[in-house]
This record gives C-alpha cells, sequence and structure tokens, in this order.
C-alpha cells in the first residue's frame, strides 16, 4: 500500500510529476545547498592538500573532536568503550585501542547510537550490499558539508552543480509500474537535473533512453555503472554516437569494473571518474586525476586490516554526527598499491588501487532486462533495521527465491507485502516469487555473504 503522496504521484499525469519531483528537488537543495555548503566548497576549492603531513595533523584533531563528540552525546558510545582507558587516545595511532563496530551492532543499537535529540537532522535509509537494512540519521550541517566534498571532487572535472544540466542514473521508483509511454525519466528542475529509473533499460527500451539523453544532452552523468555500461553498451553495438560530449562520467553505489570504463569513454568521449562513499556516511575516496583512488583524511580514517580474506576497510566518518560510525566493519575489502604502482606524489592522500566489495553481480527481468546489486540493495532500504540478511537467488527465468534473516521484534507481514511491491517495481509483473525465512545465510568459502545469486547467467 502505497503513501497519499506517493499514490498522489502514481496517479498524476507525467507532467505533474515532473512538478512534484521539481518541488520535492527546492526542499532538497535548501536543506543541501545552503550557507554551509557553499562555504565549505569555497574552501575546499581554494585549499593546498599536497602536504600529506599537513593532512595527516588535521586529521588527527578531527578524529579527537569527534570521538569526544560521540562520548559526549551518544548513549551507546559511553557504553560501548566502558572497559577502554579513553585517557590512553591520544591520536589517530591509538584508534586501534577502540574496538570494531560491525554492522550488526549498529543495527541493533541504533537508537542509543543516534545523537540528533536535540539538533535538526535528515536520514537515509540503505539496503546495503550485504542485504542488511539501515536508517541512519544525519546532521543538517554534515549533510552539507558531504554534499560540498562530492561536488568539489566533480569539479575538479569541469561540473558546476546547480548549473550544469546533469542526468542521474539511480533506483527511485519515479515510474508507476502500469505506465505505458516510453517515458522511463522525471525532470528536477530545482537542480537541472534529468533522472533516469534504471529499472527499465531492456533491449527494446534503450532505444528511449538513447534519444532522450542526445535531446537533454547533460554536462555529467552520475548514478548506476550498470544501467550507463548498458546504454553505452547498445550504442556501440549499433554505431550510434551521441550528440554531446560529457565533462566526466561519476558512477556511485556501484563496483566499476574496466569493461565499463572502456566502453563509456570510448561511447561518450570522456572519462570516467570514480568515488566512495556510502549511504552510513562512510568517509571519502576519489579518483583524482592521475586515475588512482585516494583517501581523503579529512573526512574521515581509513584503516587497512590484513586477514586471509583480503585488506578489509574500517572506517571512521567525520561527517556522521548524526549517528557516529567509528571503527566501523562497512563490508568492504580493498586492492592496495604496489610498489610499481606510482600514484601523483603532490597528493597528499594515500592512494589505494581499487575497492573489491561491491560485486557486479544482477538478476535478469524479461521485462526490464538486468537488475543490478545497487538497485537490489534498495528493495529493503524502507524497512527501518528490520531486515539482519537477504539474499535473491533466481533460479530461473521467471522466479527468484528470496532468502531472509529478520529482526522478529520490528518485522511484520507489511514488511513482507512491501518487499513483494519493491520486486514488482523492479521486475514487472511476469516474475514469480517465493519467500524463505532461514536462521542464517550461508556465506562463500571466502566468507562474504552475496545478496545476489544468478544461475540463469543472463
Amino acid at each position: 500500500m502505497c503513501s497519499i503522496k506517493e499514490c498522489i504521484y502514481k496517479s498524476s499525469p507525467i507532467w505533474l510529476q515532473n512538478k512534484l519531483i521539481s518541488l520535492y528537488g527546492v526542499k532538497l537543495a535548501k536543506q543541501r545547498y545552503g550557507r554551509i555548503y557553499q562555504q565549505e566548497l569555497d574552501r575546499l576549492k581554494k585549499r593546498d592538500f599536497s602536504d600529506i603531513n599537513e593532512q595527516r595533523t588535521i586529521q588527527n584533531k578531527m578524529f579527537l573532536d569527534f570521538l569526544d563528540y560521540a562520548l559526549t552525546y551518544s548513549p551507546f558510545y559511553k557504553e560501548f568503550y566502558k572497559n577502554v582507558n579513553l585517557d590512553s587516545i591520544k591520536s589517530v595511532n591509538d584508534i586501534h585501542l577502540l574496538p570494531i563496530l560491525d554492522k550488526e551492532t549498529l543495527r541493533r543499537n541504533m537508537n542509543d547510537i543516534y545523537t540528533t535529540e536535540n539538533v535538526p537532522y535528515g536520514y537515509s535509509m540503505t539496503g546495503g550490499t550485504t542485504g542488511k537494512s539501515l536508517v541512519v540519521k544525519s546532521t543538517i550541517k554534515d549533510d552539507q558539508i558531504r554534499m560540498a566534498y562530492l561536488d568539489w571532487f566533480k569539479s575538479m572535472y569541469g561540473f558546476t552543480m546547480t548549473k550544469d544540466r546533469h542526468a542521474r542514473f539511480n533506483g527511485k521508483d519515479i515510474i508507476p509500474l502500469r505506465q505505458k509511454s516510453k517515458v522511463f525519466w522525471r525532470d528536477n528542475k530545482a537542480v537541472n537535473q534529468r533522472i533516469y529509473s534504471s529499472f527499465y533499460t531492456s533491449e527494446d527500451n534503450i532505444k528511449y533512453y538513447v534519444d532522450n539523453l542526445n535531446e537533454f544532452k547533460p554536462i555529467e552523468m552520475d548514478g548506476f555503472v550498470s544501467t550507463m555500461y548498458d546504454i553505452a553498451k547498445f550504442m556501440k553495438d549499433h554505431d550510434l554516437k551521441p550528440d554531446f560530449t560529457p565533462a566526466a562520467i561519476f558512477p556511485t553505489s556501484e563496483t566499476v569494473l574496466q569493461i565499463h570504463r572502456d566502453i563509456l569513454e570510448d561511447v561518450f568521449g570522456c572519462k570516467v571518474r570514480d568515488q566512495y562513499a556510502s549511504s552510513e556516511g562512510a568517509p571519502f575516496i576519489i579518483e583524482f586525476p592521475d586515475g588512482y583512488m585516494h583517501e581523503c583524511l579529512d573526512t574521515g580514517v581509513f584503516e587497512h586490516i590484513k586477514t586471509d580474506r583480503g585488506t578489509k576497510l574500517l572506517v571512521t566518518s567525520f561527517t556522521t554526527h548524526g549517528t557516529p560510525l567509528i571503527r566501523y566493519d562497512i563490508g568492504d575489502n580493498i586492492i592496495e598499491c604496489t610498489e610499481d604502482d606510482h600514484p601523483d606524489a603532490n597528493i597528499g592522500f594515500p592512494a589505494i588501487k581499487a575497492i573489491d566489495g561491491r560485486k557486479a553481480d544482477s538478476l535478469y527481468s524479461e521485462e526490464r532486462g538486468h537488475i543490478s546489486n545497487a538497485n537490489m540493495s534498495n528493495v529493503i532500504k524502507h524497512l527501518p533495521n528490520s531486515i539482519i540478511n537477504i539474499q535473491f537467488v533466481q533460479d530461473r527465468i521467471d522466479h527468484i527465491l528470496i532468502r531472509i534473516v529478520v529482526d522478529e521484534e520490528r518485522y511484520d507481514k507489511k514488511s513482507e507485502k512491501h518487499i513483494f511491491e519493491e520486486m514488482a517495481i523492479r521486475f514487472g509483473e511476469k516474475m514469480s516469487y517465493d519467500i524463505e525465512y532461514v536462521d542464517k545465510i550461508e556465506r562463500t568459502t571466502g566468507g562474504k555473504m552475496r545478496m545476489i545469486i544468478n544461475n540463469v547467467n543472463l
């Protein structure tokens, strides 16, 4: 059952849906692009970040301030650190003395972790690529600082947010399920953005995306790399050339494979520039012009933990004051640089080779085409902290088995109905589903929980 607002939107004509999205865009723009955003963006554009020692000094101060904030305002951290001699935490070098925060501990203790009782806040919901539902609260200040950082990154490649036209490819439910017209996008005029649905990129529909992109001529493209790749691959296979050249393409939420880069850069004639963060608010790792991913020390602490399954990444994020994340096991591994790699020595942020946690898995719908891992993670994002784990297994082209480990105190029949509704949005009406409630979901021999298993190989 949709909310009143959702029902009004879905029953409205397309022109009115565009207006409703733009009105919501105005609300978000006021929240994200205020005075703090502009001050931070101006500061970032002027700064010199070439001295790594200076960056580590800045990181050290920000870490100690952030730790003090969490201890002062978060009931959870006061209890979590009760057996730690906090006087011994003198710098970032002592962070290993603090316990690790895993996803399940975060999920179970959200209400005590929040620090937003007396301050304005926003929130984000994430299913996560490991299939665990979380609701993260964030302060308005942190939201604006994060947006400034993201837009500073994009400005390095010639894009100006709120001014230049941009195309966003994401998993928002913006196209009513029973819509007949081949209009798979909506406009957010508040920020010159056209939002393209990632749910309808079947072979029969992609030509409509191509035609509309040529009409819109975006200055940049961002969002799910799998969707942008599907469009570019179609164009290459059919010898179609775009009528525009973006400043850059900025993927989010999914692993960028070399084949993605090759096809996208070849078709659109611009660079693909990757960045890493998360819906929980992880610190930024961004791709600089030297082609390497660099850990931005002024956004958090990045710990590389060697395991027999690779190098695990722990993050402490300085822009998570609403839901503090300290030594958070985000579930991703990294690939470190080797002696043969030569990142730019004038960039004062440590370089890594790649993020190794987000897999490019997908399921398949005859009606909608490939549905990516990131898209599937959004199935449970609106079920606040009630899903411990979820796994989607496609065993034939018209059926998906959904395995779920639930929090019995939070999960109910409405939650189950919501899951079926979200699946229909992604796969259309020809797909059938079964839910299997289990005590645990088996991990791979490498120790990872796969959210998607595709046994039909399409």
